[in-house]
């Protein structure tokens, strides 16, 4: 039997493939990044594609994100699978229908690009801040770092979601994962069905609003039942990571992949621990491999399943020697003594020590910021970090950090030291500087899928450029090796440069 070859596409194109196989209904509404999600989907129904139960499935447009969330409300309310596509506020106008079907235990999988709010400006570039504004909705949020992890957490969800009878919201970073062309195996059909287990299913129906069954639902409540009721859900949510785990090595017996809520990286003795989730941790586990051939000791966490928060999976998954751990949030939370993920971690470190389960001694935690709205996070910010981490005295570390800019208002940058090159030596650098709509970034979407196509090299696509669209600067940089490639960041030292814009 030959090898299954790696397949180039983008994030968004990984999401569409599975939330159509896997799903009946699909309701959609453009917002960037994640309107080819909704085009993907609407073209493969238009072509006639099935799904994994053997016909093509519905795609509705309707007139608004709130509008989407309310007719997928509805769908799964009858028994329907349905998902949907959306990004920042998009997001925001979904929640109020998020309130409901998580409250009502309705299964479903919503495919999130992430991507900066609008606060003091509009921008079109990923971050985690609009994940982060629906944590209070009761869903689960699992994070994926790549195409491949895109698909294959996305299948995680759907059966995860069957099950647990909780709603889930599988997101990835905007333009960084979403627009990125890099190879992933496409997961075939029998696969994505066999993750949906037939009894849940069966179940799923079974509740689906009908007739023939009458049944009471979306009713008013005073204070007398309220609160108990909103109690009554918590053995749902504290059996969710469990699911989650089933599903992963259900999973991984069909595909060899394996993923787990908190995976780690890293040297087994390390005392010095990051967390990231999302593209940053593909970025943090080149250079922990990098730093580590090179006499390092240090570890990551990749959080995959945020939401509901696993405190004894997260103690499980660090190693015993750790001493310090850095904690990277890709959101801004104004005004709060730390960042969302730091929080967790810290209390869940609490939790474990003041019940006696910790097992080795309270590491010290600090937490800072990385990558708002797409700004570059290499190698060398890391290990400025990790180096800050591992030698400064504990009432010098910053906590409430920066990389990638430079704070010159509260001073809470960590500037690299040292530049680093953590590529493999076979990796070659391309960067190609042209207009919008001038067919360069197509042309070179062309010549990363002729390469994939026929060699064995591993290759990656990302495009920059801003909301002027035609007529505005494009830069593409695309690189190929032999080996994976975990970089997601900008090419800055290119083997070969391209100009058509001279300015």
């Amino acid at each position: 039997m030959s090898k299954p070859r790696m397949v180039p596409m983008d994030g968004n194109t990984a999401a569409a493939h599975v939330a159509h196989a896997m799903n009946e209904v699909l309701v959609i509404y453009p917002i960037t990044p994640s309107s080819p999600m909704g085009e993907f989907a609407d073209a493969y129904s238009a072509e006639g594609r099935k799904n994994v139960f053997g016909y093509v499935p519905k795609v509705y447009a309707m007139q608004s994100e709130a509008g989407a969330a309310g007719a997928i409300h509805g769908a799964i309310s009858a028994g329907t699978l349905a998902a949907t596509f959306t990004a920042s506020q998009g997001l925001m106008l979904m929640i109020p229908n998020m309130y409901k079907i998580s409250g009502e235990l309705e299964p479903s999988v919503f495919y999130v690009s992430a991507r900066s709010m609008s606060a003091h400006a509009l921008s079109i570039f990923g971050d985690h801040s609009d994940v982060m504004a629906v944590r209070e909705c009761g869903w689960g949020l699992v994070a994926a770092s790549n195409q491949q992890e895109i698909m294959d957490l996305a299948a995680v969800c759907q059966g995860t979601t069957l099950k647990a009878r909780i709603p889930f919201l599988l997101f990835f970073d905007g333009f960084r994962t979403s627009h990125e062309i890099k190879g992933a195996l496409p997961l075939p059909v029998e696969t994505m069905r066999a993750m949906i287990d037939d009894k849940a299913l069966a179940e799923f129906r079974r509740r689906g609003l009908t007739p023939d069954r009458p049944l009471l639902k979306g009713t008013a409540q005073n204070p007398d039942l309220y609160f108990q009721n909103r109690e009554a859900q918590n053995p749902f949510y504290k059996a969710a990571p469990g699911v989650f785990a089933g599903c992963c090595a259900q999973f991984a017996g069909l595909e060899g992949r394996k993923y787990s809520a908190f995976d780690y990286h890293g040297k087994p003795d390390a005392e010095h621990v990051m967390f990231l989730m999302g593209s940053g941790a593909d970025v943090a586990h080149e250079t922990v491999d990098f730093l580590n051939a090179r006499g390092g000791s240090i570890g990551l966490v990749k959080v995959r399943l945020y939401r509901p928060f696993d405190g004894a999976a997260m103690i499980a998954a660090l190693p015993k020697t750790v001493k310090r751990i850095a904690v990277f949030d890709r959101t801004k939370e104004p005004g709060a003594i730390g960042e969302p993920m730091y929080l967790d971690v810290v209390a869940a470190l609490d939790q474990a020590e003041r019940t006696g389960k910790l097992g080795f001694k309270r590491p010290i935690v600090i937490g800072g910021r990385y990558g708002l709205s797409s700004k570059d996070f290499t190698p060398s910010m890391i290990k400025a970090v990790m180096d800050h981490l591992a030698f400064a005295k504990p009432a010098e570390l910053k906590h409430g950090f920066t990389v990638g800019i430079d704070d010159d208002v509260t001073k809470m940058s960590i500037e690299p030291a040292q530049l680093i090159d953590s590529e493999h030596p076979s990796t070659r650098r391309l960067k190609f500087f042209g207009m919008g709509s001038d067919g360069t970034v197509g042309a070179n979407k062309n010549s990363i899928k002729i390469i994939a196509d026929n060699t064995e090299k591993c290759v990656q696509g990302h495009f920059v450029y801003d909301a002027k669209k035609a007529g505005g600067l494009t830069i593409s940089h695309l690189r190929f090796s032999d080996e994976c490639i975990r970089g997601s960041y900008l090419v800055a030292d290119p083997d070969f440069v391209s100009i058509s814009k001279p300015e």
